[in-house]
């Protein structure tokens, strides 16, 4: 027989077996709202998108599509071919962009292509470089000359080439960096000799010569 306080550690139990079942019942309660809440808005989506489908069907005027009744109502079958139309679409403008962007980088690789250095070019057909061409040219006369002076030989000599006085004086400058070429200045102007002791010595009676 049963005493009392085993009643109520019994009774007691099962209180908080219902309370915990309860709280369970609770929970998958609020779970199974959470997804139907969800699942209902997911429907809403997709009758929206149904009904934009439909009305590019109109808007298209897709014969073959057969969706279309004589009172004007749509049937069942006409939904798969509009979203295959949809999907075409779709595919057509991806395969115009990434055509677009093909194009675009060939057109760029071109443009790299043809607008290489011209000193790698150079190298590449076994032609002397500018530098080269410019530390012969001081070589060759000895006396001080200046960068359109250089300049100009030069384009005299090789018309082919296109030779920028800007980028001869930067050569220039880079030869008397280096220690193969001479700077002098004489008022306003600057002139450059081969880096040579005969040269040096020249650069200085020339420069006299010029200054008188």
């Amino acid at each position: 027989m049963d005493t009392p306080a085993e009643n109520a550690n019994l009774k007691s139990q099962y209180a908080a077996q219902v309370a915990a079942d309860l709280e369970r019942n609770s929970a998958e309660r609020e779970r199974l709202s959470a997804e139907i809440a969800a699942l209902q808005e997911q429907l809403t989506v997709l009758e929206d998108n149904r009904a934009l489908l439909l009305s590019m069907r109109q808007t298209l005027g897709d014969d073959a599509a057969g969706g279309a009744t004589e009172s004007g109502g749509v049937s069942g079958s006409g939904e798969p071919d509009a979203q295959r139309e949809v999907a075409a679409l779709s595919a057509t403008r991806k395969a115009r962009k990434k055509a677009n962007a093909a194009g675009g980088k060939r057109k760029g690789a071109a443009e790299s292509g043809g607008s290489r250095p011209r000193r790698q070019r150079v190298r590449e057909t076994g032609v002397p470089t500018l530098r080269e061409l410019v530390s012969n040219d001081l070589a060759q006369h000895g006396e001080p000359r200046s960068a359109a002076e250089v300049t100009a030989a030069l384009s005299k000599a090789l018309p082919e080439r296109e030779i920028k006085p800007t980028v001869v004086r930067g050569t220039l400058e880079s030869l008397v960096a280096k220690g193969q070429a001479h700077r002098t200045k004489q008022k306003k102007s600057v002139f450059y000799s081969a880096a040579t002791t005969d040269a040096a010595a020249d650069a200085g009676e020339s420069g006299e010569a010029r200054a008188s």
